[in-house]
C-alpha cells in the first residue's frame, strides 16, 4: 500500500493506550478479589483466575487499540495489517524470523543455564484448566498482543520515529508487561529481543497474520 494509505496515529497514543488498558485491567480484576479472599488461593482457583485475567487483559488491549485508533479517523482493516500479502515471500520472512529468534533464545538460555519452564506449573493443574490456559497463551494471546503491540503501538511510534528506535521501544515495553518473568529476569531479554524481531517482521511484511503465526509458534 502507498504510505498515504497507512494510519497517521500520533505517537502519544501508544503509551496512552497502554496505561489506559492497564487501568481498565486493574478495575476489571477487582471482582476477583472477594473470591480469592473467601476461598484462598488453591491451585485450581489460581488456574481459573489466571485464565480469566488473561482473557480480560487480551480483550482490553484490543479494545484500547481500536478506541484510540478511532479518535483520528475510522480505522481500516489494513491499518492493523489485516490484508493480503504475497504468500511465499511472507512465509519465507516468517520462517527466517522465527529461526533467528529461536536460535537466539536457545543460545541465550544455554549460556545462562536457565532450566525452568512453565510446563511444571501446567502439570499441577487439572487437564481441563491446563488445556484452557494453553489455548489462551498459544492462540488468543498472540492475536491480542500482536494487534496491540505491533499493529497499533509500534505503528503509532512509526508515525514519527525510525524503524529501529520504534522497534527497540516496543520490544522493551512488550517485555516489561510480562510480569511472570520478573522472577527470572534473564528471560526478559529474550522476550525483549523477540518483541524487537516481531516489529522488524511486521515492518518487512506488513502482515498481522505473519507476526501472529510467529508469536503463536514461539509461545
Amino acid at each position: 500500500l502507498p504510505e498515504a494509505a497507512g494510519p497517521q496515529w500520533p505517537p502519544w497514543q501508544a503509551p496512552a493506550a497502554l496505561f489506559g488498558s492497564f487501568a481498565a485491567i486493574i478495575v476489571a480484576s477487582i471482582p476477583l478479589l472477594p473470591v480469592i479472599l473467601t476461598y484462598g488461593i488453591s491451585e485450581a482457583l489460581a488456574g481459573i483466575a489466571l485464565l480469566v485475567l488473561l482473557l480480560v487483559q487480551d480483550g482490553l488491549l484490543v479494545l484500547a487499540a481500536v478506541l484510540f485508533a478511532s479518535t483520528k479517523r475510522r480505522p481500516r482493516r489494513w491499518h492493523f495489517g489485516i490484508r493480503a500479502t504475497p504468500l511465499w515471500r511472507t512465509l519465507a520472512w516468517v520462517l527466517l524470523a522465527f529461526g533467528l529468534m529461536m536460535a537466539f533464545e536457545f543460545g541465550y538460555v544455554d549460556l545462562f543455564g536457565v532450566d525452568e519452564t512453565d510446563f511444571e506449573e501446567l502439570g499441577d493443574l487439572s487437564g481441563l484448566a491446563a488445556l484452557a490456559i494453553v489455548i489462551v497463551v498459544v492462540l488468543l494471546a498472540p492475536v491480542a498482543e500482536e494487534i496491540f503491540f505491533r499493529a497499533f503501538f509500534y505503528r503509532a511510534l512509526r508515525t514519527r520515529l525510525r524503524v529501529w528506535s520504534s522497534s527497540l521501544i516496543t520490544g522493551c515495553v512488550f517485555a516489561s508487561v510480562h510480569l511472570q518473568y520478573y522472577s527470572e529476569p534473564v528471560l526478559l531479554l529474550v522476550i525483549a529481543v523477540f518483541g524487537i524481531g516481531q516489529c522488524l517482521l511486521y515492518e518487512r511484511t506488513g502482515s498481522l497474520f505473519a507476526v501472529i503465526a510467529t508469536h503463536a509458534a514461539f509461545n
